[in-house]
């Protein structure tokens, strides 16, 4: 006896349900996966940045120290420098003084020694005048030095928050990750797969 068309139809109705069940679950499914791998690619390119950001963090230190090590050093090339200084004043203090000491003894003897007084004295105010240049040539180059460090240990400052800033972006989607996979865990899997209804 042959079934009517109306009957057969009936019978195939929730068949076509389920397929379009099966099929929306399935969409569901690759659209999950595909945002798990879209997450995985950013968590990777992330790490990959956390790793260069670490290496450069690595150098960073190692300039950092070497800095340390030449600020050290400079500061022992200051001191030096400061005494140098020192004993260059007491120096020309010291030529100023016995110039003045030869030029009070020069005015005595004018007359006699005109000639010589003229010669002496503009020997020993070159010599005055050099040594003056040279105090001044090292204290500009101790302040261009302290100059240096100072600059050096700032831009040590700014390349450390920028490698905060970068793990903290690194743990916040770590963070989004670990929330979205412990969801999908505890979701019964008759859930995780069913689509939206028609």
């Amino acid at each position: 006896m042959a079934r009517s068309p109306e009957k057969e139809a009936s019978m195939n109705e929730p068949t076509d349900h389920l397929k379009l069940q099966l099929s929306a679950s399935q969409n569901a499914c690759r659209l999950l996966q595909e945002h798990v791998f879209g997450l995985e690619s950013r968590l990777q390119k992330i790490n990959a940045q956390i790793e260069q950001s670490k290496a450069e963090a690595k150098m960073n230190a190692k300039a950092l120290a070497k800095c340390k090590e030449e600020k050290s050093e400079m500061v022992g090339y200051c001191k030096r420098l400061a005494s140098l200084c020192n004993d260059l004043e007491r120096e020309c203090a010291a030529y100023e003084s016995d110039l003045q000491r030869y030029m009070e003894s020069l005015e005595e003897n004018r007359m006699e020694n005109e000639e010589l007084y003229a010669i002496s004295l503009q020997e020993h105010q070159s010599e005055v005048e050099k040594l003056k240049a040279e105090i001044e040539a090292m204290k500009k180059d101790r302040q261009r030095l302290r100059t240096n460090i100072t600059q050096a240990e700032q831009e040590v400052i700014k390349l450390s928050r920028g490698n905060k800033f970068l793990q903290e972006r690194h743990d916040h989607l770590m963070a989004i990750i670990k929330n979205c996979q412990q969801e999908k865990s505890t979701k019964p899997e008759s859930e995780q797969f069913v689509g939206r209804p028609n």
